[in-house]
This record gives structure tokens, sequence and C-alpha cells, in this order.
């Protein structure tokens, strides 16, 4: 069959406005349906990762993100730690400029983005002011996803450092978790996510065995219930949900009546957070149609589901920072983490997409943190990272920091993060 020549040449214009239009922003980062009405993917309160919403769909996941946590308040299934007055603002000197950056804030997914250097904030960008139903701004409240894991190891090395916790091999003796497969396991390995557990709760790692229903809507003295008669299997790393809150838990249980003085101390004197801090507790529930001994106690309702504001986000790298860069108690206890970690076995820097998670590019993993980056090879680099973009990354030896608040998945992880980290630059 003869072809056309006019419409060769059609599709050859559209080819080329394609790869130009590529050039500019990448098909993972594209918006689906521009300016269109809001689509609702879930009941859920976050967009799944494969999605690239448009604006009214982020406004729409938004408002649920904000009436969950007034739902869980009027639930009491939120703990607090208010801030103390003693927050210090962030001295600015904002002469760094991101064209790339600007447009992400403006047309993309990422909400917050903020780059922190040699001491001095450089670059503060918020979504602008109209583009979502609720515009972003410093009070706004994300969640941190599973930056709350490392939060929760922040917390143990304060939990350490202060005598609770007699060190990071200690061997757990938790007269709740006594007939399950922690009991008798050293703290690191349920840090470095290696303790055996791979078995007992389903492949999002979300919900325990023999269970309905996700974790955090059961008491912690429950599942100890479910995994009874349970035992170690391997010691791969498998990362996972349930074994952070197993890990808040036994915080909250070994610090005892100091919990809230402990949780104080972390937020308010350390970090020094500007507004409430929360973490969604878990709920209470029976135990075999009836109270178990444990019912209601701290250590059954602590997890890592924080909600922070964007420059709390902030003062919580700065903190960690500073106390690895002193080598004090806490900052020892990062190094030995570091030291420590394993082999991260979801390093895949080459395959397709990775450039859409941070953890693609780590080589190891470590008490709830990545380390050793791709093209960072002996650099003290350490990261945390949330669904949908919640991510911290932290230069230990440049004194660099970049914290990014997102909606959606779609955006790239090495020009907005990793190599602002490498190079010290923002993306032109």
């Amino acid at each position: 069959m003869r072809r056309n020549p006019l419409k060769r040449l059609v599709v050859l214009g559209f080819a080329l406005a394609s790869i130009m239009i590529a050039g500019s922003q990448t098909s993972s980062d594209a918006q689906t349906d521009p300016g269109g009405k809001a689509v609702s993917y879930s009941n859920s309160n976050e967009i799944p990762e494969s999605a690239r919403p448009n604006d009214a769909t982020i406004s729409l996941y938004e408002a649920r993100r904000r009436n969950f946590i007034r739902r869980r308040a009027s639930q009491n299934r939120m703990y607090k730690v208010d801030p103390k007055g003693n927050a210090v603002p962030f001295e600015e000197r904002l002469t760094t400029s991101s064209n790339r950056i600007e447009r992400e804030l403006s047309q993309g997914f990422i909400l917050s983005y903020l780059y922190y250097a040699d001491g001095f904030l450089k670059y503060n960008g918020t979504s602008p002011n109209g583009r979502f139903r609720k515009d972003i701004n410093d009070e706004t409240v994300f969640f941190t996803h599973s930056t709350g894991k490392s939060i929760v190891s922040f917390i143990m090395a304060h939990a350490i450092c202060e005598g609770f916790v007699t060190s990071i091999d200690e061997i757990i003796d938790w007269p709740m978790m006594r007939d399950t497969l922690y009991q008798g396991q050293v703290l690191r390995d349920l840090l470095d996510m290696n303790a055996g557990d791979q078995h007992t709760v389903n492949r999002r790692a979300n919900r325990v065995m023999g269970a309905e229903r996700h974790h955090r809507d059961m008491g912690v003295d429950t599942i100890a219930a479910l995994l009874k008669g349970t035992e170690r299997r391997g010691s791969q790393v498998f990362y996972n949900n349930v074994l952070s809150d197993i890990i808040a838990n036994y915080i909250a249980f070994r610090a005892g009546p100091n919990y809230d003085a402990l949780m104080r101390l972390v937020f308010q004197d350390k970090i020094r957070i500007e507004h409430p801090v929360f973490y969604e507790k878990h709920a209470r529930t029976l135990t075999d149609g009836k109270r178990s001994p444990f019912y209601g106690l701290p250590e059954t309702q602590a997890s890592y589901s924080f909600f922070m504001t964007r420059l709390d986000f902030l003062r919580f790298a700065v903190a960690l920072m500073k106390d690895y860069q002193e080598q004090t108690c806490v900052g020892n206890y990062l190094r030995e983490a570091q030291a420590s970690a394993k082999s991260w076995y979801k390093f895949a820097p080459n395959e397709d997409n990775s450039q859409l998670w941070l953890h693609r590019y780590a080589r190891k993993y470590g008490a709830q943190f990545y380390f050793d980056f791709q093209g960072m090879t002996n650099r003290n680099i350490l990261a945390t990272e949330g669904f949908n973009g919640q991510n911290i990354m932290i230069d230990m030896d440049n004194g660099r920091i970049v914290v990014t608040n997102s909606a959606a998945t779609g955006w790239d992880q090495r020009t907005f993060i990793l190599d602002v980290i490498k190079n010290g630059q923002l993306p032109d």
C-alpha cells in the first residue's frame, strides 16, 4: 500500500514535538487531565504511586488528609507534643534560584521544597497561592509516612542516651511480646529490619497474620496475641511497617512513666518544633474478646505515623545532622547505625522509573535510615523516604539538607534531591 507523504510529515511533526516536550518535562511528571475534575482513586487518604493527579485531585486528597487528622483527634487516637516556644527561625540567604523547581512547584507534584546549606536556608519554596483549594504554607501539616520510621529511630537514640534502653544491642525482654518471635532478639535486628518476620505480615506489611484490618486499627497487645507462637525465620532485611510500630511501642515500654518527658525532650528541647507534632495512635481493641493485661497502655498505641509542618521536618533534619557532626551520644548512635548498616535489597538505580524513588539509589539500610548512595561512595550521606515523596537527605560532611513534601510520586528524585546533595547546586 502506498504511504501518504503528507501524513508521514504530520506524524514526524508530532514525534518531534513530543521529543521537545519531553526535554522540559518527563512523561513521569506529567499530570493526567490537567485542569480536569477531581478523581477519587479509592477511599484512601493517599494518591496511588502510579497516579499522576491533576490539581483538583491533589486538592481533594489534601482535604482528605486534613479530615483524617481531625477524625483521629476526635477519636482520641492522636498523640500530641506541643511546641515549647523555643523554636529558632531559620536564617535565610535566598540567593539560590531554580526555574526547574519553580516549574515543579507551579505545575508538578512537589508541594514544598527546602534547601539548607552552610547554616542557612537557601531555598524556601511552596506551591503558589491559589493553585489548590487550600494554600500550602508554613502551618500545613504533612504526613511523614515512612520518614516517621527514621523519627522513631531518632527517639530510640535518645531513649538509649537517657538510659531507658541500655544500648542498640539490648536483648528484648518484653512481657507483652514474650510469646512472639521478637522476645529475646537483639534490638539492632529490629531497627535494621532483619528480624526474620516476613512470614507474619501481608505483602504490603500493613496487616498482621490472621487480621483483616490495618495493623493500626488494633492495639499492639492484640497484635502480640496474633503473633503468639511465632518464631524468627532467617535474617535477611525485610522492610515492613508493622515492625516500625513495634519499635515505637518498645520505646514506650522501656521509658514507662517517663515516656511523655522523653517525647518532650526530643521534640521540644532537641528539635525545637514551632508547631504541634502528632502521631496516629493505635486503636484500643479487645483481645480474644476481652481486655488484655496491657489494654490501653502507651506501649500498645505508639506509631511512626507522624504529622508535622514543613519547617519542623527541616528542624528534625538539622538536629539530627548536628548530633552526627558533633559526635554526641545520639550522633554516635547514628554513626554506629551507618557503620553496621545492612545491604539494601531494593538498590536498583538502573531500572526503569528508578528515578521516582530515593531508596533505589541506596546500597545500605540501617536503624531505619538509608546510607551509601550511588555516586557518593565514601561520603557520609543519610536519607529518609516517605510515601509519595516526604523525603529528607542530609550531607553530614558539607552541611547540606534537602526536604521535600509531595502530593504524588511522579517526579525525578535524582534531579531534585540526589544531584543537589551531591553537587551543592539546585537544578537550573
